[in-house]
């Protein structure tokens, strides 16, 4: 087919170069007829080019990756026959342009028709891994009201405004170059000794811009990084929240569409100051920074202000939370905002808060950490695999490194023993199925970014009343297959404008209902994060590489690689608990890994992350995080009991069904059938501690899991007695014939050799079958 000028033009900015180069050379050497392994490689190897992100589906209802992972799966699933992808192995295998490759995939999309999964499913990226995606399928004023209530919850005990120290922390002139000196004495040149000139009188938004134009232009004109509002035509790749005011450096070709992975400082701007909209306009500013995180995962913190009427306050976001110079007045006193405005035009990126750390090279990104013996040693990071969207959290972000090894960076907190002690710890006392450290790097903490400033007690919001009506289940921490996050609006600014109507509960509840739709398969919400003594929790950020690469389990490809992969994990966990006398307490969908077995001491399934781990009768750490992920969290461990083996054990049956009933059919398992279209599942996820706690506990009757399994495609019948037996031995009867649902006295053992046994059984009986 023929390309238009648009696709030509992102094919043209996201070249392919060597991405099939290996794949070109299996295919000249394979027969007519290339393997399915070979098809699925090179879909696999189109799936996450850039170029595939970008250019829209002909059916204009995705992106053609997302088509690509559909025909790929199917292929996988030898549902497709291979002679469809001859064309485009034809100009593989002829080294052809990039232009006429991508026509020839449109081709076969055009050719196959994959059809697109429902809102509710993920996007693809590098071996399956669940990225959450945009939320710009909504309109925006819903969108806004969901993320901004989510915000709220991980920023409303944690917000700090006049810390002191700020200005001669950030932008303090005395440690400035000549050449800032010299624009901070032109720049006051602007200034009457009163009022800034020509500062609008009327200070409405167009006007207010061109006046910070005009400085820009008379005063920053050699600073590196510019003033771009998206008021203009100027817009966003993908509408994340069209920010008022930021700044960056210049892209070469940007072609007036703006990234997230370029900006460096967030900014909101209005027409008139007012207290009551406090909460409001600092949501907003939440919500640019929470996108600029998802694309500069590695980012250390992200400054941001808002300009309200001459009312300015400059923020700094870090992964502890927000915190101010507080508000001041431009006309009263100027210096502090030429100060800021010539600090945000010309930071270095360490005050920049950018990663220091990555080195960049020959289009390459590479770390520097020690390993076991103390030796340094280079890594070179690929392909990211994983990336959480929230600000207050622990910011996992993994990349697959070479010699198939995972490098992840985490904030975590101090309270904790590191993971990487953990591991060690783990490999020490022998446990198996449990990744190994390779190298580790201690990056920095939360208190060395804070370094010299005094911080009061924290802002107090007015009307905290979140969006679901009773105290919120969750806000932020991990996100490790990608994305671990729970929806919910605060819905009560500080003072809520009259110009519209509140939204009643049912718009609410379907509010949060079709979000939930958009974003939630494959993606675990975060551990529940609690109030502590401490002003805000210290982080330290630290750089894992650890052995052996794999999968998560959301994207298993038969039902035999399910069904085997949970049940190693289990036997992971059993080895941790016994051998290593750790208890993991954040079983979720993301800390599951499908694994080779010659890589993995014959495990098919392993368990990663152990961020969250305790050593067995340690007592309480002393974080700020109640552990697990709301949608795998056991009954009692919502209902505030202590975490135990068998709440894990639980957390893996939650994951089960969830991969039964939510991921197969991501998985394209269902076929022509259609998946429900509201599942009970999605109670998992909204409400309180106790809404998601009663919930579950109705599920986990046999009429409420016989319920959950009408939600399974036909395929997979096979795990319908599997899911029961593992029901009756977790939550047997007691003698008033109630379910239990403690933890039994005795050897551990007992109970996970029944759960392992019942997944041997179904394994068995899927062979033969």
């Amino acid at each position: 087919m023929a390309l238009s000028e648009d696709q030509i033009r992102i094919i043209a900015k996201n070249p392919l170069n060597d991405a099939l180069k290996n794949i070109r050379i299996q295919l000249r050497h394979c027969d007519d007829v290339p393997s399915e392994h070979i098809v699925a490689s090179l879909l696999g190897a189109l799936v996450t080019s850039s170029a595939a992100l970008d250019l829209p589906a002909p059916d204009g209802t995705t992106d053609v990756a997302e088509k690509l992972f559909i025909i790929r799966r199917n292929v996988r699933g030898d549902t497709l026959k291979l002679k469809n992808f001859k064309p485009l192995i034809d100009v593989v295998v002829a080294n052809s342009t990039d232009a006429e490759i991508w026509a020839a995939v449109i081709d076969l999309i055009n050719t196959l028709h994959p059809r697109t999964p429902p809102p509710s499913s993920i996007a693809p990226t590098f071996k399956g891994t669940p990225v959450k995606t945009s939320l710009s399928r909504l309109a925006d004023s819903e969108t806004r009201d969901i993320v901004e209530g989510e915000l709220f919850e991980e920023i409303k005990t944690c917000t700090f405004r006049n810390v002191k120290g700020f200005y001669d922390k950030f932008f303090n002139p005395k440690s400035w170059h000549r050449e800032q000196k010299a624009m901070l004495r032109a720049i006051m040149a602007a200034y009457n000794g009163k009022t800034w000139i020509e500062f609008p009188s009327t200070p409405e938004e167009k006007p207010v811009w061109d006046w910070l134009c005009s400085l820009e232009e008379h005063f920053l004109a050699d600073a590196p990084h510019k003033l771009h509002t998206t008021r203009t035509a100027n817009q966003f790749k993908e509408r994340k929240g069209q920010m008022d005011l930021f700044l960056q450096t210049p892209v070469t070709n940007a072609n007036d569409i703006f990234e997230y992975k370029h900006v460096l400082v967030v900014g909101e701007q209005k027409k008139s100051y007012d207290t009551g909209r406090f909460k409001a306009t600092l949501l907003q500013l939440a919500r640019y920074v929470r996108g600029v995180f998802a694309d500069q995962p590695t980012r250390r913190f992200v400054h941001g202000f808002s300009l309200c009427a001459s009312t300015m306050e400059l923020w700094v976001f870090d992964r502890s939370g927000p915190y101010s110079s507080g508000p001041f007045n431009i006309h009263d006193e100027p210096d502090k905002f030429a100060r800021a405005l010539i600090g945000y035009a010309t930071m270095d990126d360490d005050a920049m808060g950018l990663d220091t750390f990555i080195e960049r090279e020959d289009r390459c990104r590479h770390v520097t950490l020690d390993d076991a013996s103390g030796n340094e040693i280079r890594v070179r990071l690929d392909k990211a695999m994983v990336r959480q969207q929230a600000i207050v959290c622990r910011g996992t972000t993994c990349y697959e490194t070479q010699n198939s090894k995972v490098a992840k960076f985490s904030w975590a907190s101090d309270k904790r023993k590191l993971e990487a002690e953990q591991l060690k710890l783990a490999e020490q006392r022998g446990v198996k199925g449990v990744a190994r450290v390779v190298a580790h790097r201690r990056i920095t903490t939360i208190a060395e970014l804070r370094d010299g400033l005094e911080f009061p007690t924290y802002h107090k919001f007015r009307h905290e009343a979140v969006y679901f009506e009773d105290p919120p289940s969750a806000t932020a921490s991990t996100n490790t297959s990608c994305h671990k996050r729970k929806s919910s609006s605060d819905n009560a600014s500080d003072n809520a404008s009259g110009s519209k109507k509140r939204r009643s509960n049912s718009q609410k509840s379907r509010l949060a209902t079709e979000v939930n739709d958009q974003l939630s398969i494959g993606k675990a919400k975060p551990s529940l994060y609690m109030s502590g003594e401490d002003l805000w929790e210290n982080r330290i950020y630290s750089c894992l590489v650890v052995s052996p690469a794999g999968r998560v389990i959301s994207d298993f490809r038969t039902i035999k690689e399910l069904l085997e992969s949970m049940r190693d994990a289990i036997r992971a966990h059993q080895s941790l608990y016994t051998a290593g006398n750790i208890l993991h307490r954040d079983i979720s969908s993301n800390n599951i890994i499908i694994t080779n077995p010659k890589m993995a001491d014959g495990f098919r399934g392993m368990l990663i992350d152990l961020d969250l781990a305790k050593v067995r009768d340690s007592g309480p750490s002393g974080a700020r995080h109640q552990t697990g992920t709301m949608q795998f969290m056991a009954i009692e461990v919502l209902r505030r009991v202590d975490h135990t083996y068998r709440h894990d054990l639980e957390s893996f049956f939650y994951v089960l069904l969830w991969m039964c009933a939510r991921c197969s059919w991501a998985n394209g398992f269902g076929g022509e059938e259609k998946p429900p279209r509201e599942s009970l599942l999605r109670k998992w996820e909204i409400g309180s501690f106790s809404d998601i706690a009663d919930a579950k506990e109705g599920h986990m009757t046999v009429n409420g899991l016989k319920r959950i399994m009408n939600e399974f495609p036909e395929g997979f019948h096979i795990a319908k007695p599997l899911c029961l037996s593992i029901r009756k031995i977790l939550f047997p009867l007691d003698k008033d014939e109630e379910m239990k649902f403690g933890t039994p006295a005795g050897d551990p053992d007992q109970l996970y050799n029944a759960i392992i046994a019942a997944y041997d059984e179904a394994i068995d009986k899927l062979l033969k079958d």
